[in-house]
């Protein structure tokens, strides 16, 4: 039988990994995946620098630049009438962990019930 404590840190995990869909979103793509690997190399970029990198187009390029920013993984900084972007990962790496603490919590309290 599970406890109020188990089904407390399910509903919990529950609401993080719904909080998290958004970055699971935007870096199961490969090509922003490729983007944020660009980012680790180079402080900022703009979108032209970032095309010139890529076999895509610059409005697919700025497809996947909006939905990084969406998803809280890249920041934009406009100087003058260029927008440049960078990485910022700290806060979903944040979200990710406590969502894979939370769960590793689940899983111990379950095996310790099963024994």
């Amino acid at each position: 039988m599970e406890s109020a404590s188990t089904t407390q840190l399910e509903n919990q995990v529950h609401q993080q990994l719904r909080d998290c869909s958004q970055i699971f979103l935007a870096l199961a793509d490969p090509v922003r995946q490729d983007i944020i690997m660009l980012l680790t190399k180079h402080e900022t970029l703009n979108v032209a620098q970032i095309v010139e990198r890529s076999p895509m187009s610059r409005s697919a390029i700025s497809h996947h630049l909006k939905i990084l920013r969406q998803a809280h993984l890249i920041t934009s900084n406009k100087v003058a009438t260029e927008i440049y972007y960078s990485l910022d990962i700290e806060g979903p790496v944040l979200q990710l962990k406590a969502f894979i603490e939370t769960t590793e919590k689940i899983i111990n309290m379950k095996t310790l019930e099963a024994e």
